[in-house]
């Protein structure tokens, strides 16, 4: 019996062309993906890959494999579709990958319809940025993903995956009370001086900042790195610095800061749900995407301060 898993990892060879393109989009190391591919050579004791150019790409034997492959994963993802609503009454797991600020606002809220009104579904949990999400929900290791994305940082979808704007939000500046910008709004020019919490090394976030201030015309002060915004938070409090965060990140009410809208340069992020494409008709899957999108909209105002139309 072929292995599923390692037949996702051949459908990536064949879609993105290589198996170096593949590993990227999966986000496994190229040899990981060999040992895949070379375990169904194994098995079926044909040449699935040839490696004698400098790109190793499907031979006719492994691009007809594939083919079978697209097939495969369709007729088990109708399989599923189906036994989930055996009986009338859905029921079955869903893996969800979410960023945490989805993950502390919008999904506790669907879960709390979830559980009124399709009390058989189990959600399987797991916090994860997109960079580790997307390639995970690629490779059927996560069936939806809650995920952001900011406005200087587009990323590319790997590929059949469909994408959900749930809604746009902006960025905000946090600052001391007492801060000498009075607001309501700043241009990131007049912080130039400032010292910054940044958001966690490497993170889209983190990115967003520095693409900022390099619009502005300068590199921040980073006197400190974090990756819970209410941690950041804190921190501004207490004097430390100032630090950017999205709207519905904002915590709890602090009496010793503010926050500012960003006039310039416009930034942004949305919020949206991704699933692999032709899983929306799983009853389970979109069950699921029905309660977060709904409730998504009970938060969406608080994110459209100082955001773009």
């Amino acid at each position: 019996m072929l292995d599923v898993r390692r037949l996702r990892v051949l459908l990536a060879v064949s879609e993105h062309g290589g198996v170096a393109a593949a590993a990227r989009a999966l986000t496994f190391t190229p040899p990981a993906v060999s040992q895949h591919i070379a375990a169904l050579e194994r098995q079926l004791g044909v040449p699935l890959v040839d490696r004698s150019g400098r790109t190793a790409r499907l031979t006719a034997a492994g691009h007809r494999l594939a083919g079978h492959a697209r097939q495969v994963l369709a007729d088990l993802e109708a399989a599923e579709a189906d036994m989930a609503q055996l009986g009338g009454d859905l029921r079955g797991t869903i893996a969800v990958g979410t960023v945490p600020t989805l993950g502390m606002t919008v999904l506790p809220a669907a879960m709390a319809t979830l559980r009124a009104t399709a009390p058989g579904v189990d959600l399987r949990i797991r916090e994860c940025e997109p960079e580790e999400g997307l390639p995970a929900l690629a490779r059927g290791d996560l069936d939806v993903v809650l995920a952001g994305e900011y406005s200087l940082t587009p990323n590319r979808s790997p590929a059949h995956i469909e994408r959900i704007d749930l809604f746009t939000e902006a960025l905000l500046i946090a600052v001391p009370s007492d801060h000498a910008v009075h607001g309501p709004d700043v241009d990131l020019a007049e912080l130039r001086d400032e010292r910054w919490i940044s958001p966690a090394v490497g993170s889209s976030c983190e990115t967003i900042l520095l693409r900022s201030c390099a619009l502005a015309g300068y590199e921040p002060h980073v006197v400190a790195h974090c990756g819970d915004f209410a941690v950041a938070t804190a921190l501004v409090e207490a004097g430390h610095g100032i630090t950017l965060l999205p709207s519905i990140a904002v915590p709890g009410s602090r009496e010793d800061v503010r926050l500012l809208g960003i006039r310039q340069p416009g930034v942004h992020r949305t919020l949206y749900a991704a699933i692999r494409q032709g899983t929306r008709q799983h009853p389970l899957v979109n069950c699921l995407l029905d309660v977060v999108t709904t409730t998504a909209q009970h938060y969406a105002k608080r994110g459209r301060r100082s955001c773009p139309a």
